[in-house]
C-alpha cells in the first residue's frame, strides 16, 4: 500500500483564525486613532508656536524701533504681521468674537518697510491656521498703531491657551471657542 505522509488525515492546518485576524485589526484601528489625536494635538501646538515666536520677534523689533526714533512705527491702516495678505477676521459677519470686533486687515507695505529697518529684511510670518469661533473665522496677528506713543499687537492662538511671549507683558487674552485672543500693549512713550 502507498501511503502518502502529506495526506495524514489528523495533520492540522497552519494559519489564522478570524478571531485572531479581528483582533489584530481592531488593536492596528486604535492604534492609528490614537498617532492621528496625537499628530493632530502636535501640529496644533506648532502652530500656535510659530505664532507665538514671530510676535515675540516682531514684538522686540517694535520696541527697538522706538527706543531708536522715539515713536512707533506710524502706519495708516491695522497691518497684518508676516506676508499674510488677510488676518484677523477673515470670514465672518461684523459681529466679533471673543469680546473683540476685530475686523480683517490686511498688507501695509510701509510698516514692512518701516519695521525692516530695524529687523532687516526677512520678517517672520506668524501661523496662517485659522480659528473658528462663533461665525467667523480667526488667523494670524496684526500690529495697532496709535499716534506713535502707543501700540498694540493682537494674535489669534487655536484652543484654550495661555498668552506667554517671551519678553513682553501680554495685557489681555480672551478664549471663546476653538480660539484664543492675545493682546500686547505697548508702554506708554
Amino acid at each position: 500500500m502507498c501511503y502518502n505522509n502529506s495526506m495524514k488525515p489528523w495533520a492540522k492546518q497552519s494559519g489564522f483564525t478570524i478571531v485572531e485576524l479581528l483582533i489584530v485589526i481592531v488593536v492596528i484601528g486604535i492604534l492609528a486613532a490614537i498617532t492621528i489625536v496625537a499628530y493632530n494635538g502636535i501640529q496644533t501646538r506648532a502652530e500656535n508656536t510659530k505664532t507665538i515666536n514671530a510676535v515675540a520677534s516682531y514684538a522686540k523689533g517694535i520696541m527697538s524701533y522706538a527706543a531708536t526714533y522715539g515713536t512707533y512705527p506710524i502706519t495708516a491702516g491695522y497691518p497684518c504681521l508676516g506676508s499674510a495678505s488677510l488676518c484677523a477676521r477673515v470670514a465672518g459677519g461684523a459681529g466679533g468674537c471673543a469680546a473683540t470686533s476685530d475686523g480683517s486687515v490686511g498688507q501695509v507695505p510701509a510698516f514692512n518697510t518701516d519695521i525692516s529697518q530695524i529687523m532687516g529684511p526677512s520678517l517672520p510670518s506668524p501661523s496662517s491656521q485659522t480659528m473658528v469661533c462663533g461665525t467667523n473665522t480667526y488667523s494670524g496677528a496684526y500690529y495697532r498703531p496709535s499716534t506713535g506713543t502707543q501700540a498694540w499687537i493682537v494674535f489669534y492662538l487655536r484652543g484654550n491657551q495661555q498668552c506667554e511671549v517671551a519678553g513682553v507683558t501680554v495685557s489681555a487674552r480672551n478664549q471663546q471657542d476653538d480660539m484664543t485672543r492675545c493682546q500686547i500693549t505697548f508702554p506708554l512713550l
